[in-house]
């Protein structure tokens, strides 16, 4: 496939992610289900951008484990910062 089409691809499947955080922040679920979801959302959005925009497809495992290992790190500090008061709570 070509890379126009790779990076269309990519920026269709970023807006429609967008569109389904938008809807799971809105909707009236609980807060640990809205939390997972939004965050879960936001791990793929960043696979997409850095496998399609920064193009580390081809690169080396080591380079796309330290790229993927952020937005994650990053996920379960917020998912912490979160949810621990809403565990906590009486």
């Amino acid at each position: 496939m070509s890379n126009t089409k790779v990076l269309i691809l990519c920026w269709l499947a970023l807006v429609v992610a967008t569109a389904v955080t938008v809807y799971l922040g809105a909707s009236a679920i609980t807060l640990a289900s809205q939390v997972t979801a939004v965050l879960a959302v936001a791990i793929i959005k960043s696979g997409l951008i850095i496998d399609g925009f920064m193009e580390l497809r081809h690169t080396q495992t080591r380079w796309r484990v330290i790229m993927y290992g952020w937005p994650l790190a990053m996920s379960l500090i917020i998912a912490a910062t979160l949810l621990i008061p809403y565990f906590m709570a009486p």
